[in-house]
């Protein structure tokens, strides 16, 4: 049975949430006007209409962001990148800027945790025993089928499918979001694994991924 690649922006019966790999989330704290090549502008433009979709659902309590702490790690290394040698900040200050976004993100404080109602927007998955031993597995797949990714990558997936058995939560609510195209197309052939998708390309862009509650599609 083909699987359905659609994700609802308001599940009633639960939330959605989002593994998602450090390319992805660089893109949420980059400058758009300061990006010069069409296509990195392009690709970065694609990323931020996603997280505009992910953050009204955050807002509404209707996701929640899961990242592997290896993607943090990335995503710090990948911001100094763009300021130092692509120059898409345009001087300390916006970068000091996007970095301090990326730690209010994903930095819980005191205050909140300590609260009945807490809402956790973003939360960290620490690389354990469990998502190395996917690692191991899921790479062999990846080799059968001739597509080369990296480690932090595979961990990506192995985090995936760590939340799926450890936090509960149904397969068809959790989304992979990576901008590795091998990440993607080879995670379809992982059957315990949910939709990963690549909002740079046609067909995983915003307008065609995204449903509301009321079309035809079952829960």
């Amino acid at each position: 049975m083909a699987r359905i690649r659609k994700i609802y922006r308001n599940p009633a019966r639960n939330k959605n949430y989002y593994v998602i790999d450090a390319n992805f989330l660089v893109n949420k704290y980059i400058p758009l006007n300061r990006v010069q090549k069409p296509k990195d502008k392009t690709r970065v433009d694609k990323c931020l209409s996603w997280w505009d979709e992910i953050e009204q659902q955050l807002k509404s309590n209707k996701a929640r962001v899961y990242i592997p702490d290896i993607c943090i790690a990335e995503t710090f290394k990948a911001l100094a990148r763009k300021y130092y040698v692509d120059n898409w900040f345009k001087n300390p200050s916006e970068y000091r800027n996007a970095r301090q976004r990326l730690i209010k993100d994903i930095t819980t404080t005191d205050r909140t945790l300590k609260s009945r109602s807490r809402r956790i927007k973003y939360h960290d998955i620490s690389t354990s025993r469990d998502i190395i031993i996917s690692v191991d597995r899921f790479y062999e797949v990846f080799l059968k089928e001739g597509l080369e990714v990296s480690l932090p990558d595979l961990i990506v997936l192995a985090t995936a499918k760590y939340v799926v058995d450890f936090f509960d939560i149904p397969k068809k609510y959790l989304h992979i979001v990576t901008l590795d195209r091998n990440l993607r197309n080879g995670s379809k052939k992982i059957q315990e694994l949910p939709n990963a998708y690549n909002p740079t390309i046609p067909e995983d862009e915003r307008s065609r991924v995204f449903i509301s509650l009321t079309s035809k599609m079952p829960l």
